[in-house]
């Protein structure tokens, strides 16, 4: 599945799956500043970024957090949709 990652201001990631119920979750105003020219990326490099710099992905079963320099399976817990 490829994901669209977003730049927030504090320099976070935001990851969305190319999914109905992972955009379902984004807020009402709408993503930050898409990285990748908006293009999707595959899901290795959307988790390589968001565990090196930290954010939340939204997934079609929920928002997972994610600290900067997260290593695997390290999360800071999941919200389920």
């Amino acid at each position: 599945m490829k994901v669209h990652l977003y730049s927030s201001p504090n320099g976070r990631i935001v990851a969305v799956d190319n999914c109905d119920k992972a955009r379902d979750l984004l807020p009402a105003y709408g993503p930050p500043a898409p990285m990748f020219d908006g293009q999707p990326v595959s899901y290795s490099v959307a988790r390589a970024c968001i565990r090196e710099y930290g954010g939340m992905w939204l997934r079609a079963d929920g928002l997972r957090r994610f600290k900067p320099g997260a290593r695997a399976n390290q999360t800071t817990g999941t919200i389920r949709a």
